[in-house]
Order: structure tokens, then C-alpha cells, then sequence
């Protein structure tokens, strides 16, 4: 009886002591990871910055026009052989890769610059193309073919003239990069500022 009671003690130290160990060893692995992990510092560079606005082209605004095409004859310049009324969504926005991007580190400024506007590209409905005919012998199977042609060209040339177009398209794109850009600027050490002009 009285072995056993020796061998009591001396398992119970051996057991709180394993116990402590343990507890001691799941301290140390979860309390640095519950402390704050400091990462290095962004550096914001144009480089990282034009990554990320690596898209070639985007259509930033898209209009509905409406409009009526003439289309001459092709032997007499100076005659209209018919008009054609047409729909056409009219695709206006940037090339991305004329954007400017300068990061100015002493200053904390990142200055990004939009491009002007441009039609990316006129979509006519050629469904919606309805004739009026001056010279009936223009009525023949290819004026389909010539007509949208003309419908393009006249919707593209009265779209550029439309300052509205150019205004919401380049408000659009001055949007579609802040939103591009900003989050990284946000991350970076040193709290810099953000222009997109």
C-alpha cells in the first residue's frame, strides 16, 4: 500500500508538469499570431500601377442614336440616290494604354491622367433600316451592304460632335480608374493622395 502511495505523487507532478508544458507551447504558437503582424510597407510604383490598368481599350459610355443617313451616287457625287433612317448604339470611351501614371514618392501623390475620348465603336441596327429611294435603280441587292455602311459612318461622325458623349465617357473612365487604383493607393505606407484628371 504505502508503494502505491509514493507512486501517486510523483505521477501527479509528472502530469501537471506535461499539463504546463503543453499549456506553455499552445501559448506560444497562437499569442504571435494573435499580436498585430506587421507587413512591409507598400511602394507604390508606376509600374504596379499601369498592371493594373492593363486593358487596352474600354467602352466607358454607351448612347442610343437615332438617325437618317444620304448616301450619294457613286458615278455623281453631287446626287443623293436615297436616305436610310437607322438605330445604332454608338460605344464611346479611352485607350488605356495612352492613360499617363506618375507616382511622385516625396510628395505622396499619384497622379493619373485620362486620355481624350474617342468612338471605340458605332453598332447599327440593321434590322431598324428603313429606305426612301430617289433613284430607283439604287434599290438593288447590294444597298443593304452600302447603306450600313453609310449608317455607320454617319453615326460615328454626328457622335463625335456630341459633347455629352465625351463628357459622360470621360467622367465614366475617370470613375472606372479611381476605382482601379484607389484600393492600392489605400494599402500603401504613408498615406498618399489620389488624382485622376
Amino acid at each position: 500500500m504505502e508503494t502505491k502511495r509514493k507512486l501517486k505523487g510523483p505521477l501527479i507532478v509528472a502530469a501537471s508538469t506535461a499539463a504546463a508544458i503543453l499549456v506553455l507551447a499552445a501559448a506560444l504558437i497562437l499569442i504571435p499570431s494573435l499580436a498585430p503582424s506587421r507587413e512591409d510597407p507598400q511602394v507604390i510604383t508606376t509600374s504596379t500601377l499601369r498592371q493594373i490598368i492593363n486593358v487596352s481599350e474600354l467602352s466607358t459610355f454607351t448612347a442610343v442614336y437615332n438617325g437618317i443617313a444620304e448616301v450619294s451616287n457613286p458615278e455623281k457625287p453631287g446626287e443623293i440616290d436615297y436616305y436610310v433612317s437607322y438605330k445604332a448604339k454608338v460605344l464611346a470611351g479611352i485607350d488605356f494604354e495612352a492613360v499617363e501614371v506618375d507616382v511622385d514618392n516625396d510628395r505622396k501623390l499619384v497622379s493619373i491622367t485620362v486620355p481624350d475620348v474617342r468612338i471605340n465603336d458605332v453598332v447599327v441596327d440593321i434590322a431598324s433600316l428603313d429606305y426612301i429611294f430617289l433613284n430607283d435603280d439604287a434599290n438593288a441587292s447590294t444597298v443593304s451592304q452600302q447603306a450600313y455602311r453609310a449608317c455607320e459612318d454617319d453615326a460615328r461622325a454626328e457622335s463625335e460632335k456630341q459633347e455629352a458623349i465625351v463628357d459622360l465617357a470621360r467622367q465614366n473612365a475617370q470613375n472606372v480608374l479611381t476605382a482601379l487604383v484607389r484600393p492600392l493607393v489605400e494599402q500603401a505606407d504613408g498615406g498618399y493622395d489620389l488624382i485622376v484628371e
